[in-house]
């Protein structure tokens, strides 16, 4: 038998290198990481014509897109159909602290060894190295739903070329869509929206939109037939009696109850025309979506206006009036003047939580940033050199900034939640290990 006639299977058991050639999962990632990947919209396409033979997706798969909300709706949909009896897999983005949890298998992140025998089996072929970061991590979601029934995948940056966008999708959901990652979208709102939506595909589920977006969405449904119906999140959905009981039980802000409630839409979509599926009865099991540490210290993950004015008005439905203490750090090209000045007039002051990540806005830059909205900051580093040059500012205690009489929002990028999670855990080791 010659190569050519081969099956896909066959050929890759043939030439596939042995397990000691292969890196593991996160030394190979973090490689990933450091490569300099330009951008080349039709490469995931390309890569997942080759990859789609040895795949054996038979899954309902759901697409979620938009600027905030995706992983709340996402984990509330993979929650609701594990219990409803489903094998699910939920491919999310970006990780806090592990890269597995990105890949949300049922009712926990993927194991150890199940991620690492994905990445093995893709390491068997020739092609697959051409994959960014983040195609490398959409095409090791494919290998991981080989079992499931249902695969709900979240868009990383954009839509129409999203590495995500590869797949064939039977419903997409549009959460809200906003300005944000304008260096790679586009400088306004109807650039911004327009390469999200054209990545729809199946039934279409849409949260609150700006007029604009929603007639676009509507335009796009007359030209183009990889869509179905229009499913518009409606006020009556949010107060539907099941997404107003969970929302009760576990104290859900506003927000999170909308994208619940976009969830339970979808679901209810499921239920009449595929198989029997019910809301999810449990806690949302996602990190740093408004979750709040102890009595005076939440954190919620956010970088655009839009994530900014529906914390604080949380916050503020917690404390009412009261002024809190903003900690806070964000990425490059985010509207950080914007969003400092939503808090400008509910804070006492911005704490300046350093964090070591590439991305980062440089200190000097933010600093700038602060002193022109004239708000009142502090810097906090556990670099002794780093609180040495900011001396004027700085915090000099490296142990804690936290006092129990003051209240704390900790927001900005997913690295500043990381890092004050990391920082905050070990302090609160430290303390119940002093004699």
């Amino acid at each position: 038998m010659s190569n050519s006639s081969k099956s896909p299977l066959t050929r890759i058991q043939s030439s596939k290198p042995s397990s000691l050639e292969i890196p593991s999962i996160y030394d190979y990632m973090e490689s990933k990481a450091q490569e300099y990947t330009i951008f080349e919209p039709s490469r995931s396409q390309r890569i997942f014509a080759k990859l789609k033979p040895y795949l054996c997706l038979k899954s309902f798969n759901i697409h979620i897109i938009g600027t905030n909300g995706k992983g709340s709706t996402g984990r509330f949909i993979a929650q609701s159909l594990f219990e409803s009896g489903f094998r699910v897999l939920h491919f999310t983005s970006p990780h806090l602290f592990d890269f597995r949890e990105r890949f949300y298998l049922n009712d926990s992140i993927i194991s150890h060894q199940d991620l690492e025998s994905a990445h093995i089996f893709l390491q068997q072929l020739d092609f697959i190295g051409e994959a960014s970061y983040f195609e490398y991590a959409t095409f090791l979601a494919c290998v991981l739903a080989k079992k499931c029934e249902f695969l709900v995948m979240e868009a990383g940056v954009g839509g129409e070329y999203d590495s995500t966008s590869v797949l064939d999708y039977h419903v997409t959901i549009f959460t809200r869509i906003g300005i944000d990652h304008k260096d790679l979208l586009g400088n306004d709102l109807q650039a911004i929206a327009t390469t999200k939506l054209l990545a729809a595909q199946g039934e279409i589920f849409t949260h609150f939109q700006e007029d604009d977006v929603l007639e676009m969405l509507a335009n796009l449904t007359a030209t183009t037939r990889k869509i179905g119906s229009i499913h518009y999140l409606t006020k009556k959905d949010i107060s539907a009696q099941e997404v107003r009981n969970l929302s009760q039980q576990y104290n859900f802000p506003y927000f999170l109850q909308e994208n619940l409630a976009l969830a339970n839409l979808v679901l209810c979509y499921i239920n009449q025309h595929i198989a029997k599926a019910n809301l999810t009865q449990s806690r949302l099991n996602l990190r740093g979506r408004f979750e709040i540490l102890n009595h005076h210290i939440m954190l919620d993950v956010g970088h655009n206006e839009m994530a900014a004015k529906a914390v604080l008005q949380e916050i503020k439905n917690h404390i009412g009036r009261e002024k809190f203490i903003l900690v806070y750090n964000s990425y490059k090209g985010k509207e950080v003047a914007k969003i400092l000045n939503i808090f400008k007039n509910s804070i006492e002051k911005i704490i300046l939580f350093e964090v070591a990540h590439p991305r980062i806005l440089e200190k000097q830059t933010m600093i700038k940033i602060i002193e022109k909205l004239s708000i009142p900051y502090s810097f906090f580093s556990l670099n002794q050199q780093n609180l040495d040059y900011l001396s004027k500012n700085s915090i000099q205690s490296r142990i804690s900034f936290l006092e129990s009489t003051k209240k704390y929002l900790v927001f900005g990028s997913f690295s500043l939640i990381e890092s004050f999670l990391l920082w905050y855990n070990s302090l609160r080791t430290s303390i119940n290990e002093t004699p």
